[in-house]
Order: C-alpha cells, then sequence, then structure tokens
C-alpha cells in the first residue's frame, strides 16, 4: 500500500519472512520494519499519513510511522505496531480495511469473512458493528459518505461510515450460466431462474469523483456500477471473460457464412466454455441468429456451456489468497482443451479433458455429435482440406493415439494411428 503522500511504500512477507517493511521507495531506503504474527490480508492507509492498519485472522494492527522521520541514520527502525482491542469480535477472520475518510477519519473500518462490518475509534477500539446478512464477506472500498462491501453470490452493499446504517443492496449481476445473445435489453438482467446461481464479488474500488463502482468477480467478470443516485443504481460497463486459463483461439474462415458476424473468433478454456467474440465496434448482427450483441459484454456474442453443472465458472481459489480445500479441483477433467472450425465454416470441433470429442453446428450452436474418443485429454484437432473431396477429423490425445473421423458419415470412426510413444501434441 501507498502512503496518501506516495513517499512510502508498505510490503508485507507471508509465510517465509512475516516481516512488514516500510520504504522510502524513491530513496530505495527501508525505513521501518517490524515482524508480524499471522497471514496479512489487507492493509490501508489513514488519510493523514501518520499509521496503516494491516488485517487477518484474529488479526487488527495500527502501526504508527511518526517517530522515524526525524532519524538521520539510515539504518531501518523499528515499526511500533499497537493491536486493536476486538473483545468479543476477538476470533473472527478479517478479511479487508479501510481507514475513514473526512469526517470519519479516525475510524477505521473492516470487515470479517463470516459477515460482520466492524469500526474502530481512534483509540483502536471496536466501537460498534453489523451484521452484513451474507454467508461470506469478501472485500470493501470507501468513500467520504459510502461503504461498499463486496460478498458472496454477487452481492454488494452499501452503507453509511458515519451511523453504519445499511443504504442499499446494488444489483445483481448475470447469473451463471445465462445466455449473452438473449440480453438485448437491460431488463433481461432482472429476469433470473429460480435456483439461479451467481458470482462472489471479490475485489471493489469506489471513484469518488466519477461516482462509479468497479467490482470484479471471481468468474472474472468486470461491472462497472452508476452509483450517482444510491436508490437508483445502473450498470454503465460490464465484461464478460473467460474464469480459467484458455486453451485455443480460432478464426472463422472469412465469408463462410453470413449470419456469423465478419472477423469473430472462438475459445475454448478451462472454465468448460466454448465463446465466441467480436471486437470490431462498428459490427451488426442479424435478427433471429444465434450470434447477438448485448447489454452483459461488447466483444462476448455467444456462449457454450460444455459442462450443464456449470462447476468451473467460479474461480477456486477464494477471495485473499486462501487455499480451497480441494486445490487439485482444476487438475480434474474440466475444461476444453482444443477446438478446431471447418474449412466450410459449418461445423465447430471442440476437445475436452476427459476424451470426449463435441462437434456443434455453427449456425444454431446445436451440439450435432458428441464422441467418446479417447481414454486421455484431447490434444489437437484437425480438418483436412475439404478440396480434395473426402471430409475428414483428425484427432490426437495424450493417450498416444490419432484418431480419424469422416465428416459426411456423422462422424464415423475411420481408422486408428498408434504408432507414437507419448502425448501427441499437433
Amino acid at each position: 500500500a501507498f502512503s496518501p503522500t506516495q513517499k512510502y511504500v508498505v510490503s508485507v512477507g507471508s509465510q517465509h519472512d512475516m516481516i512488514v517493511n516500510v520504504w522510502d521507495w524513491r530513496a530505495g531506503l527501508k525505513v521501518a520494519s517490524n515482524k508480524v504474527s499471522t497471514k496479512v490480508k489487507a492493509i490501508s492507509f489513514a488519510e493523514n499519513g501518520s499509521y496503516f492498519v494491516t488485517v487477518g485472522n484474529r488479526h487488527v494492527k495500527f502501526w504508527y510511522l511518526e517517530y522515524h522521520r526525524g532519524s538521520k541514520y539510515k539504518e531501518p527502525v523499528p515499526l511500533m505496531g499497537r493491536s486493536a482491542i476486538l473483545g468479543e469480535q476477538r476470533n473472527n477472520d478479517f478479511v479487508d480495511v479501510a481507514c475513514g475518510r473526512g469526517e470519519t477519519a479516525d475510524s477505521t473500518y473492516t470487515i470479517t469473512r463470516s459477515g460482520l462490518l466492524c469500526e474502530f475509534n481512534n483509540r483502536r477500539l471496536l466501537d460498534k458493528w453489523v451484521e452484513l446478512r451474507t454467508t461470506s464477506a469478501n472485500c470493501m472500498t470507501l468513500g467520504e459518505h459510502r461503504i461498499f462491501i463486496g460478498c458472496a453470490d454477487g452481492i454488494v452493499r452499501c452503507f453509511d461510515p458515519h451511523t453504519l446504517q445499511f443504504i442499499t443492496t446494488l444489483p445483481r449481476t448475470h447469473y451463471l450460466g445465462v445466455d449473452v445473445a438473449q440480453g438485448l435489453d437491460i431488463s433481461h438482467m432482472s429476469s433470473h431462474p429460480k435456483k439461479a446461481k451467481y458470482p462472489d464479488a471479490i475485489a471493489v474500488t469506489y471513484d469518488e469523483r466519477n461516482m462509479k463502482l468497479t467490482c470484479v468477480y471471481n468468474d472474472h467478470s468486470l461491472y462497472i456500477w452508476d452509483v450517482r443516485d444510491i436508490k437508483r443504481v445502473g450498470k454503465s460497463h460490464s465484461y464478460l471473460y473467460h474464469s480459467a486459463c484458455i486453451w485455443g483461439v480460432e478464426m472463422f474462415p472469412e465469408g463462410s457464412l453470413p449470419h456469423v458476424p465478419p472477423g469473430s473468433f472462438v475459445t475454448c478454456s478451462s472454465d468448460d466454455t466454448i465463446r465466441v467474440w467480436n471486437v470490431d465496434p462498428q459490427f451488426k448482427t442479424h435478427p433471429g441468429t444465434v450470434y447477438q450483441r448485448n447489454i452483459y459484454s461488447k466483444e462476448l456474442i455467444k456462449v457454450i456451456y460444455v459442462d450443464p453443472e456449470l462447476n468451473s465458472l467460479k474461480d477456486i481459489e477464494l477471495a485473499g489468497g486462501e487455499k480451497a480445500e480441494n486445490p487439485a479441483a482444476y487438475d480434474g477433467k474440466n475444461g476444453v482443451r482444443a477446438l478446431r472450425i471447418s474449412p466450410d465454416g459449418k461445423h465447430l470441433a471442440s476437445g475436452d479433458r476427459a476424451g470426449n470429442i463435441r462437434v456443434h453446428d455453427v449456425e444454431t450452436l446445436d451440439e450435432i455429435c458428441l464422441i467418446e474418443a479417447h481414454d486421455a485429454e484431447v490434444l489437437c484437432l484437425e480438418y483436412n482440406r475439404y478440396s480434395h473431396g473426402k471430409k475428414f477429423l483428425a484427432s490426437a490425445s495424450r493417450d498416444r493415439l490419432v484418431h480419424v473421423f469422416d465428416v459426411e458419415e456423422d462422424y464415423n470412426f475411420v481408422q486408428t494411428l498408434d504408432d507414437h510413444s507419448s502425448s501427441i501434441t499437433a
């Protein structure tokens, strides 16, 4: 964290060194340091720059900077730290902190993982707290008159920093598994299925001058909310991205099909989705096709969800750097690993990490074929050039086999080549 004057920057090492350092970064000097007893999850500087606050599990500590400013020596001095008086909240996991601004500059606000918003006074005493009514609180940001807190299930709540009174809850984002191409006007955002699930808000920042709140969610989507009228919060911008690493990118053949906007391309990812994009701001979509410019994202025009359970859309790693209980979950069989568009632009073939090959009709994006082809992940797919009569699709896998399929015979199996002794990557 930078101090308000930008003179100092504070860094905290976790796990191996557990030290808080204060640097005069322009001079390249470490001016103060001290040990910390627990993993620090967040830091915030007081508005006047005289102290900063760190938080973590059962940890809220105020660190004071004033005394070393007059030091003539180049050696770092011990950083003076004082623990907050937590009272009955001493066993909580504090995940974020923000020091007050303006009239509330003497106050420090923290949130707990369990869903409490706490206020500490200038004597480091826990003054008051309110329940956020959420399963998990993840992040916070504030201005002089607003505190915004990002919570689980797409919830962002707003409170008054003077009184900790609840003001409003922001609108929900898209639900997981939304068909973006159906979102032709803003009313689509308010019509959600009954058992819809939502991404968790994991980072928030407030631009007080322009009255904009930017939120990042754990499906890697980003929303900018207009909070000028806090009782009628509106969406300013939104962007929907892949939730995990991208394994393949393919351009649609130019002029192949009238219903695919020119310049469109398709990507596949470990999040078990295939996404169709177009970054031309002038492109036009044809009404009645599956590819539509929509209210959710300027560039994203269609999503194919390969996993109906949508298990890989949310980041498994939790906010605050906490590891999930099952770190091997991403190393499982989820994810679309390879894709290829046929030369005539009519078929989209994809291979997943479980060894299955799917073929979608590009016009309707209906799945027209599912082949349980390999015993390990499909690493590459290739169509032959259609100008030579017969039409074939070849697939190669980590199981060391190459399979060939006849496109015109509903992708019937033709031949296996087993000459390789290790994974086939191209």
